[in-house]
């Protein structure tokens, strides 16, 4: 007896069900094991804060619709903390922490910010350039056999276009715009 495997891709519906299915995949990102320093920052987007396999900090952002305003939100995250690093320190006192040190010397500039999105950021390429820490993942909803997952494409700098995105649905049923009858066309040139 054969079994059959349907896939199909589906719909991001919301920023919530990628930011539950990012943190259902962690490992994929972070390797075993990971450390969730928080995932409800006071910062406005989906973001994950926390510790890689080898304890290095990291940032992941992620928006349903848009690789642009996943970008943004990350660096006004990465500003926010960098402004703030007493409230920081404080409230998140794991990532001045090495192997049980304390780690006087942590930077913001150590934080691996990795951006999820269906779509890159426009200027993906030149800001992956002066910002190697910066990683892009395209993201797809994918149902196989019923259960919902991730589909990852890593955007490597050759691969991201310096150029803006038209993110706009475009409906498929719509009609094509009539041509102008020659009559219209006389009277616009006319």
């Amino acid at each position: 007896m054969t079994r059959h495997m349907h896939i199909r891709q589906i719909p991001l519906s919301s920023n919530q069900v990628l930011f539950e299915l990012v943190y259902e995949s962690l490992d994929q990102f972070l390797g075993k094991p990971h450390t969730v320093v928080s995932n409800d920052l006071p910062y406005e987007g989906n973001h994950i804060l926390a510790l890689d396999a080898t304890g290095k900090p990291a940032l992941l952002c992620c928006d349903s619709r848009d690789g642009g305003r996943a970008l943004m939100n990350g660096l006004n995250v990465m500003e926010g903390l960098s402004g703030n690093r007493a409230w920081f320190y404080r409230l998140y006192p794991a990532l001045f922490k090495e192997n049980g040190n304390n780690r006087g010397g942590f930077q913001m500039e150590n934080i691996r910010l990795m951006i999820l999105a269906p779509t890159p950021p426009p200027g993906g390429a030149y800001l992956k350039r002066i910002c190697p820490s910066l990683t892009y993942f395209l993201v797809r909803a994918l149902e196989v056999n019923g259960e919902i997952g991730l589909f990852l494409e890593s955007q490597k700098e050759g691969e991201l276009g310096d150029t803006a995105l038209d993110t706009t649905t475009i409906n498929p049923f719509r009609e094509a715009t009539p041509a102008l009858s020659e009559e219209e066309e006389a009277f616009l040139r006319g």
